[in-house]
């Protein structure tokens, strides 16, 4: 925002940069001059850095996983890179990002895998067999004949580049013997071990999260990366690139007017927020880029978007315009009233293709046979019987002749929709008008495809709410799934958990309160409370079918409709207080028991100093304070009364500040997030005015010293002291948030019940790090010691990093995300996204307050 204003007058504005490079010529010159003006002491080194990209990616790791969401881009970057590679190996000197120009390429093949698993089902004797198969199949296909003999050289000498696509597109279970899925990944990790050629797997980002067998991981020498969602910018950069290319070739985009369309689209996604998610997505970014060039309006919303889509694609059944020829329609062309009773037929196709075994890119087929059969049936009851025959084979040669509609043709296989996310989106539309849809829709969550799935079921609530059909069959599917019970049956515990996942998301798709506006019903207790005692269940359940990634969606459903696992008013706290008991690792709330006694603090490395500190017993808060809990004191914490809840430096380093840096972020500021910004000195006025709010007997609310900060996280009921919260095993997401989590931010409170501490409580490393109100010198020997205040020159000086902070972060590495791992700061820092605290619950007399030395505070 400051280096908006020193733009050139034109260059940019309020939505977005004109020129690509003009926020970062600002930016240099910005820098540039602020050093000149700086004592050698105060220069900071600075470096630019920018994302990897998918294609330097493949060519620095010659084992590599690439995730990405539906619609991320995985198969289009295979397929571009294998076009590139392509290109140079017949002559074409063309640029490859990352790779370097006097390289021998290697022969590019795209293995969809599953062509592996038909391989397989087809009779092949093993999967490895099976993969050499396909391999040496699309070699002879592609290239030419007589390459099969040659393939075991190449395979062994590197020669080859095996862009292997749609791992998770592969069944996971089976009713007999092994999963397709897993035999291929063995497959895979064999031709790993066994060759030199580079190979490269994609899977969705879910599946491969969740618990299986069918990983390929580090330790065999799998690099694991995920493409990330495009930023605006990028979004930008596309939307120019889409219609500057399309104004070569459509004269009605000529002399400007393409520039012209796409700063129109650019400006309408800058201006409306909503958009931002939907754009992040390559596929749909595309899909709004087709949408804006035909219509000139933008859809925004996912499941609207897929509809527009939808009745474009039938569209482009129709002819192509001719200038001066009138244009038949299709519903014309086939003697319909209206497009709604085909549709229909498409719904049913659709859904027919999702239940079908996946194939080379998820989509199921739709056989020849199937197809001419099911239109035959549907134009004859439309009119004769001979009426019907010319009518449907005048379909089918639509088909053939204009493949680049709803129904694609592949090859002697038969048809399928253009994408796996259209046919989701179709077989939700003939979800949506089941009469029971219910039953049907809750049986393939239940099936062994539950994953194949969920975006269907998903794509079902957005149709829903299209069709204004929220409340008749969206409220009865939110009331199954949150519920303990399907019919008088209670479910099993891993099921109320996948429903939990999919009540948090449904709601979200099903535009929350929105949906039921115009409803006289009780939204809080019909669906609201059901789904946040579902959701907390789900959060507090250690349960490994279920991925970290899940847990969070519904924890961010929870901050929307309002999150129980912590207090936020006073009688909500004073509630808190009254539940505490003092049986350790069994909380009944939100305080956690830890034991009083003496405890080794320190020595967790050969060279490090170990000391004994003795301990009396405290409660620990379960959470780091969340931003929601922080804002009831951001509402007076910061006014001129205030001055009482400060430390004396404290008061002093407040001027000008109302909130934590960072607290209008959207990024930080989800209610049940961790608050992030807060300097030290307003973790403890905080601690001081909670401890005021509360007045708890004989206690005081305030930060833990770093003794008890490690008394909690690290030691169990036997007295043993744990490397990490959960035990000896090593970081993973589903136990910790740090950087493999690759969120970018911090997480709501306890996402991963799995790392929870011996005494019940939750994000003890990673997610943030979080301050304590000890001397980081007294460390290990005092460091059970309460300091009163830290002094703060108001310039900064290394010699101030003092106060210490443990936890980790989510921007953190594994190597810190343990018991042991230390980290100081000055006690006004406050630049920064990854560092919060939690409070604890002390006897009156151990140590100071926090505000003791405070001559104005009030016990």
């Amino acid at each position: 925002d400051k280096l908006r204003g020193r733009l050139p007058k034109g260059v940019g504005g309020e939505g977005h940069p004109s020129h690509p490079n003009a926020i970062s010529e600002v930016a240099e010159a910005h820098v540039l001059s602020t050093l000149e003006h700086l004592d050698d002491a105060q220069v900071v080194m600075l470096a630019l850095t920018r994302p990897e990209l998918v294609l330097e990616a493949i060519y620095t790791h010659r084992r590599l996983v690439l995730l990405g969401e539906p619609g991320a881009g995985k198969s289009t970057a295979l397929r571009y890179l294998a076009l590139l590679l392509a290109l140079r190996l017949t002559g074409v000197s063309c640029r490859i990002p990352g790779w370097p120009d006097d390289e021998a390429a290697p022969i590019p093949v795209v293995v969809p895998l599953g062509q592996v698993a038909a391989t397989l089902r087809a009779g092949a004797s093993d999967a490895y067999s099976a993969l050499l198969q396909v391999i040496g199949d699309l070699l002879e296909a592609g290239v030419r004949e007589g390459l099969r003999a040659h393939l075991t050289t190449a395979l062994r000498n590197g020669g080859l580049l095996l862009l292997c696509d749609g791992l998770d597109e592969l069944p996971a279970t089976t009713e007999t013997g092994r999963a397709p899925r897993v035999l291929v990944a063995a497959a895979l990790r064999r031709l790993a071990a066994e060759t030199q050629a580079r190979i490269v797997v994609t899977s969705r980002v879910l599946p491969y999260r969740a618990e299986g067998d069918w990983k390929l991981l580090p330790e065999d020498g799998w690099t694991l990366r995920t493409v990330q969602p495009l930023a605006l910018g990028q979004t930008w950069a596309f939307v120019r690139g889409w219609y500057a290319a399309l104004g070569q070739h459509d004269p009605d985009l000529a002399q400007g007017r393409a520039a012209q369309r796409a700063e129109a689209l650019s400006a309408e996604i800058a201006q409306v927020p909503r958009l931002h998610p939907l754009v992040q997505s390559p596929l749909l970014l595309t899909m709004l880029a087709i949408l804006h060039y035909n219509t000139n309006t933008v859809p925004r919303d996912r499941a609207k978007l897929y509809e527009e889509c939808v009745l474009l694609l039938f569209d482009r059944w129709e002819p192509e315009r001719q200038p001066g020829m009138p244009r038949e329609r299709l519903i014309e062309r086939l003697g319909l009233p209206t497009l709604d009773p085909l549709r229909q037929v498409i719904h049913e196709l659709a859904y027919q293709a999702h239940l079908q075994p996946p194939g080379d890119d998820g989509r199921g087929m739709i056989g020849m046979e199937a197809l001419e059969q099911r239109m035959f049936t549907f134009f004859k009851r439309l009119g004769s019987l001979a009426d019907a025959e010319v009518r449907t084979q005048r379909f089918l040669a639509i088909l053939a002749d204009e493949d680049s509609g709803l129904l694609q043709r592949r090859g002697d296989e038969g048809y399928a929709l253009p994408h796996l996310t259209f046919q989701e989106y179709l077989a939700a539309c003939h979800l949506a008008d089941q009469p029971k849809m219910l039953e049907e829709a809750y049986q393939r969550w239940c099936g062994n495809d539950r994953e194949r799935w969920r975006e269907a079921l998903l794509l079902l609530m957005g149709r829903l709410h299209q069709q204004g059909k929220a409340e008749e069959k969206g409220l009865p599917w939110l009331k199954l799934l949150s519920g303990a019970k399907c019919g008088r049956n209670p479910k099993a515990a891993t099921q109320r958990h996948w429903d939990a996942v999919l009540v948090a998301r449904s709601y979200r798709e099903l535009h929350e309160r929105g949906a039921f506006a115009g409803s006289l019903l009780d939204i809080e207790a019909e669906i609201e409370t059901p789904l946040a005692q579902a959701a907390t269940a789900l959060l507090h359940a250690p349960d490994a079918a279920i991925t970290t990634a899940d847990r969070i969606a519904a924890a961010q459903v929870l901050s929307t409709i309002g999150d129980p696992r912590y207090p936020v008013t006073v009688e909500e706290w004073q509630a808190e207080l009254a539940r505490r008991n003092d049986h350790f690792s069994q909380p009944a709330g939100y305080w956690c028991y830890v034991r009083g006694g003496s405890y080794q603090i320190g020595g967790w490395d050969a060279d490090e100093q170990a000391a004994e500190v003795a301990l009396p017993a405290f409660w620990l808060a379960r959470y780091p304070i969340t931003v929601e809990q922080y804002a009831r004191f951001v509402e007076v914490g910061y006014a001129q009364e205030a001055e009482r809840w400060w430390t004396p430096h404290g008061w002093k380093q407040r001027e000008n500040r109302s909130q934590p840096w960072g607290w209008s972020n959207a990024n930080y500021n989800g209610p049940n997030q961790p608050v992030i910004g807060v300097t030290w000195y307003e973790a403890s006025a905080y601690c001081a005015w909670l401890s005021e709010q509360l007045q708890p007997s004989g206690y005081v609310v305030r930060l833990p010293t770093e003794a008890e900060w490690e008394a909690a996280a690290a030691y169990d009921a036997q007295g043993q002291r744990r490397t990490y919260p959960w035990g000896k095993a090593k970081p993973t997401p589903e136990l910790a948030i740090y950087d493999a989590s690759k969120l970018g931010r911090a997480a709501p409170v306890g996402c991963c019940p799995a790392g929870a501490a011996p005494c019940g409580a939750l994000d003890m490393a990673g997610n943030v790090w979080e301050w304590t109100c000890s001397h980081g010198e007294g460390y290990p020997a005092r460091s059970g010691q309460v300091e009163a205040d830290f002094q703060q020159s108001r310039e900064y000086r290394s010699e101030e990093d003092v106060v210490p902070l443990r936890g980790s972060s989510w921007r953190n590495d594994r190597t810190s995300v343990r018991c042991g791992a230390r980290n100081r700061g000055p006690p006004d820092l406050y630049l920064g996204n990854f560092w919060g605290f939690r409070v604890i619950l002390s006897p009156l007399g151990i140590g100071e307050s926090p505000i003791a030395e405070n001559p104005k505070a009030e016990h």
